[in-house]
């Protein structure tokens, strides 16, 4: 019974990891009534991870094994998480002493598993979490893929420098905070200290920052809400909205989308602005924007 409820468990979006063990489950073709043929094996058995350690599962999964590892930490290390393709979560939890990363490898073919790796280690002085991917993924056909969705717990407070490539990431409970992003998107939460975020694509979303916020971003919504310290932002594309602030607001440079500031203790600013409204309230401080859109917003 416990066996079948561990497949069961991996086969409706391995959302419980509360169980000992690592499998590769396979869902083949399906016949000409709908019906998967699922295949689980037991590889090597492992220390059991609390329940609340949970990876989001994204997309599809045609094959899948799952990755733990965990190394003792404490919050006034640096953690450096290199992750590449699948969705991400980073939280940061009181009264434990330790690094945890549990992750979905997901496959389109079963040999590609084997490269779906994790790694942690002491790299000069900080925790080093990296992701490891198939070479050969994409060069043999349109439909092969491979990733990791990962959850990762650390101590409450650490600072985490985050490199991703695609696919969703949240982050909460965490210390200082840098992200490097190229495509999905972040929603920030509860981090105690600056956060500097550089994305390409996606939308942003930040709630409750103890510290200054920086945010260079290509194209997508941005969304800042309860920030203690100050705020910079550089966009591409997308609306812009900042609620509540400690300090300045800057906009550095807007392409294109409107720009909607409220609740700030201090300065609101706009540097350079292409198209869209600009529209401001409850500044504490000196507005300066373009003369041509200068329209106050209620």
């Amino acid at each position: 019974m416990v066996r079948g409820l561990k497949m069961l468990s991996l086969f409706l979006g391995y959302a419980s990891l509360g169980f000992g063990g690592d499998y590769v489950v396979g869902l083949m073709a399906q016949d000409d009534t709908s019906r998967f043929h699922v295949v689980v094996r037991e590889i090597e058995h492992a220390h059991e991870v609390d329940a609340h350690v949970q990876v989001r599962h994204s997309d599809r999964c045609a094959y899948g094994v799952e990755r733990r590892v965990e190394v003792d930490a404490s919050a006034t290390e640096l953690l450096r998480l290199r992750a590449g393709a699948g969705a991400l979560a980073v939280s940061g939890r009181e009264g434990i002493d330790r690094v945890e990363a549990v992750g979905m490898a997901c496959a389109s073919d079963e040999a590609l598993l084997h490269d779906l790796t994790l790694s942690l280690e002491r790299v000069d002085g900080d925790i080093v979490l990296s992701a490891h991917y198939p070479r050969s993924v994409g060069g043999r056909s349109r439909g092969e893929y491979a990733r990791i969705d990962l959850a990762v717990e650390v101590p409450r407070g650490m600072p985490v420098d985050l490199d991703d490539s695609s696919g969703g990431l949240e982050v909460s409970g965490t210390g200082a905070l840098r992200i490097d992003d190229s495509s999905g998107s972040i929603h920030v939460r509860d981090v105690l200290g600056t956060v500097l975020i550089d994305d390409s694509s996606g939308s942003i979303e930040l709630r409750g920052i103890s510290g200054n916020v920086s945010v260079d971003d290509g194209s997508g919504e941005i969304d800042l809400r309860d920030i203690e310290g100050a705020v910079t932002i550089r966009d591409g594309s997308g609306s812009v909205r900042v609620v509540g602030t400690g300090s300045d607001v800057v906009v550095e440079r807007d392409g294109s989308g409107s720009i909607e500031v409220r609740d700030v203790s201090g300065d609101f600013s706009v540097l350079a602005d292409g198209s869209g409204s600009i529209r401001h309230s409850g500044v504490a401080g000196a507005v300066q924007i373009p003369s041509n859109k200068r329209r106050r917003g209620n």
